[in-house]
């Protein structure tokens, strides 16, 4: 992307012009943590009238994404501030910037610093030359602009994914108000970091077992600023956070918790820590890792950063192994929020509790990388994260958009790659090269486009990745999405040939007060395009709604709503048990799509924006039971006279076993129980097995619940689930 005309000459007009309608922001006294947050000046605008010398600065605030400001915005802005500081001939300055979305250029007191090109990534400048003693003034150009007409969709050229072109985007993905409501800004914290002599921070840590889950590596690479002092150590140390170590080791001199090293590049070998283990598999236990540059004892500069010991393996059956215990990831995707700064920690916390409230191990971050504050409490509360690049769908095929990739992948693995909820790295989700159903979305359609593109990002990545699985794609025959986009929900009861079941889901519209909410209206049935187009907007689906997953519509507004729930709620549970009793059999990994809705719209989350569970939260919650007595069938609807038979099915995914267990089912209509059978069984860990088939004894009209219960050998229960269907009269 091209910079501006006659910036240079632009930002010295900037910087002189004192022209604004609120008073100059106050310089801003630099906290010890060297914060630059605050209200800062802005002008949403290009240069022309910057030259014309009338630039009406107004205030904004720094970290946020200018929509959520009340900027609704697209292309170039500029931001300014001046800040006091401290510095000497001694002093190493670093300007620290968390994110900006998308193009930022950064001057200094007049001398431009540095450029940088992608949203999620962490960047900073030396600034030790241009800082000065007293008042400073920072300015800075950010450029979030639309994609190009004849790029959009199938050519874009920002690495954005799921923030620049999706389904759940304001407006959607197909239509052309999808690149509406941007997210630019600077949404990540800005600081400034100061030391004497050095300065010191990790490019890359990397944490893999050596020998079996006794012996460990951490290697870590170090950036080093400013001029090393003769007889500068390494020290670094690797402390549990928040548990003891008794036991571990015989004496401290056979696993080593600190040490020094004299080389910048660390080699840190430990022996039996307590490894992290997922939720429901044992404790999140992680290490608080410390390297400090220390000359004659004074402390130069150190770093901490969290870091967990966990052994991540997929076979080539796409099986999963953690700490060397078989697991099925059970999943959803996730996307918090459009505009990434307005996730705060208690939202993250909130979202990830909700995750593992409903037996969620494995959450998908889809087609983008969200903020550092997620994963930070995924290592903490124990949810493994499957992580996406964001690229999604189709993107230039040119050397420069291909070298920015690669550039931006490397800095995905290196900044992220810390934490260790993260199991699995994924590039690219439904490339062109692998999605023919674009043959009929674009004429100029390339099957073999971005497969060079995609191969490059493959072999960058493996050059830096040693400890996790990496897949080049996330491919379309992994998004089944039966009931939605084809086929019939009911199809999720046949068997698959999939090890990984990437997304399956379908939309359900919240209640009426928050549809009321997302629309700024009283909310009515839609019988009008115009209200239709509202909908869509939102993210409705109306054709895949009514014409594909045939919901009923109903006479009110009240029906429909709950039509479409009990429609998703239905075949979450149906698609989630399928894939669970298929355990192994192939099935590795199952997501759901998606959680959560990320802006004020009637989409696939089970949980609205304002986080309010919808049915479909439940089912899911019920069929990802770690103990669950499933139930096998294939419709809901029959005839009477017709054989109604359920397979009984014994899942357990969790690492305790119950001895003389028992298998229950209840067959009742209405509050009247029909029939009740129990059948003692042995239920082992990590089983998923095939019992008995229940034949239905049922044989008048009328409609059925059939509840299954597993109990332990003292009747207490462990589990429960329920199968209704309908007998009708024969015509």
């Amino acid at each position: 992307m091209q910079r501006a005309v006659g910036v240079v000459m632009t930002v010295l007009l900037l910087l002189l012009q004192g022209c604004s309608v609120m008073p100059s922001v106050q310089p801003v006294a630099i906290t010890p943590a060297g914060s630059l947050a605050g209200t800062w000046e802005f002008l949403p605008s290009g240069s022309a009238a910057m030259l014309a010398g009338n630039a009406q600065w107004q205030a904004i605030n720094v970290p946020a994404n200018w929509y959520t400001q009340g900027y609704d915005h697209h292309g170039v802005a500029w931001y300014r501030l001046k800040f006091s500081a401290q510095t000497s001939s001694e002093t190493v300055s670093t300007l620290h910037f968390g994110g900006v979305d998308y193009f930022a250029d950064v001057w200094l007191n007049g001398k431009q610093i540095g450029s940088h090109e992608g949203y999620f990534q962490q960047f900073s400048f030396d600034v030790s030359q241009n800082l000065k003693a007293g008042e400073n003034t920072l300015l800075v150009r950010v450029n979030s602009p639309q994609e190009k007409a004849e790029d959009y969709s199938l050519h874009k050229r920002l690495i954005k994914g799921i923030f620049s072109h999706h389904d759940t985007r304001p407006g959607g993905a197909w239509s052309d108000r999808g690149q509406e409501r941007n997210t630019g800004g600077i949404w990540g914290e800005v600081n400034l970091r100061q030391t004497q002599q050095v300065q010191i921070s990790p490019r890359q840590i990397r944490v893999q077992p050596t020998k079996g889950l006794e012996q460990w590596l951490v290697s870590v690479d170090l950036d080093v600023l400013g001029k090393v002092p003769q007889g500068t150590e390494w020290q670094w140390s690797v402390e549990p956070v928040g548990f003891a170590e008794e036991g571990v080791c015989n004496t401290p001199l056979q696993c080593p918790r600190r040490g020094v090293l004299h080389t910048p590049s660390l080699s840190i070998p430990i022996t039996n820590p307590k490894r992290w283990h997922p939720h429901g598999y044992g404790d999140p236990n992680l290490y608080k890792l410390t390297v400090s540059a220390v000359q004659n004892g004074k402390v130069l500069d150190s770093f901490e950063r969290t870091i967990g010991f966990r052994k991540v393996r997929q076979s080539p059956q796409e099986i999963w192994t953690i700490n060397d215990q078989r697991i099925q990831l059970k999943g959803t995707n996730y996307i918090a929020n459009q505009w990434l700064a307005e996730m705060k920690t208690e939202d993250f916390r909130r979202d990830i509790q909700l995750m593992l409230d409903a037996h969620i191990n494995t959450v998908r971050v889809h087609a983008h990388v969200t903020a550092p504050e997620f994963y930070r409490l995924c290592d903490e509360m124990g949810l493994m994260v499957w992580q996406d690049f964001p690229l999604q769908w189709g993107y230039q095929d040119t050397p420069e958009f291909q070298q920015q990739a690669v550039l931006q992948v490397g800095d995905m693995i290196r900044q992220f790659g810390q934490y260790t909820s993260i199991i699995q790295w994924t590039l690219h989700n439904e490339p062109p090269w692998d999605a023919d159903w674009m043959k009929w979305k674009y004429k100029d359609y390339d099957p073999q486009q971005n497969k060079v593109l995609d191969n490059q990002l493959y072999r960058a990545a493996v050059a830096l990745e040693k400890t996790r699985p990496i897949s080049m794609i996330s491919s379309t025959k992994e998004h089944p999405w039966l009931g939605w986009y084809s086929g019939s929900w009911l199809d999720y009861a046949k068997p698959t040939k999939h090890a990984t079941i990437a997304e399956f889901g379908a939309q359900a519209l919240p209640d009426k007060a928050t549809l009321s909410k997302i629309l700024g209206h009283e909310a009515e049935l839609p019988t009008t395009d115009a209200q239709w187009q509202e909908w869509a907007f939102h993210n409705f689906q109306r054709k895949e709604t009514l014409e594909i997953a045939k919901v009923p519509q109903g006479k009110t507004l009240d029906e429909f709503i709950t039509n479409t729930q009990q429609y998703q709620a239905r075949l979450n549970q149906l698609a989630a048990e399928s894939y669970r009793r298929q355990a192994y059999r192939p099935v590795g990994a199952l997501f759901q799509f998606m959680l959560v809705e990320d802006w004020p719209s009637m989409n696939w989350g089970m949980v609205d924006f304002w986080r309010k569970p919808k049915p479909g939260y439940y089912a899911l919650q019920r069929a990802y039971q770690p103990i669950l007595p499933s139930l096998a069938w294939n419709k809901v609807d029959y005839k009477t006279g017709e054989s109604v038979s359920v397979g009984l099915w014994a899942l357990n995914d969790s690492t305790a076993s119950y001895p003389q267990a028992q298998y229950q089912v209840k067959l009742l209509c209405g509050k009247q129980t029909l029939d009740t059978q129990t059948w003692a069984f042995e239920l082992s860990a990590d089983m998923h097995q095939h019992l008995h088939d229940y034949r239905v004894p049922a044989t008048e009209a009328g409609e059925y619940r059939l509840e299954a219960s597993i109990l332990d050998a003292k009747g207490a229960l462990l589990s429960t689930n329920e199968y209704r269907f309908t007998l009708q009269s024969q015509q």
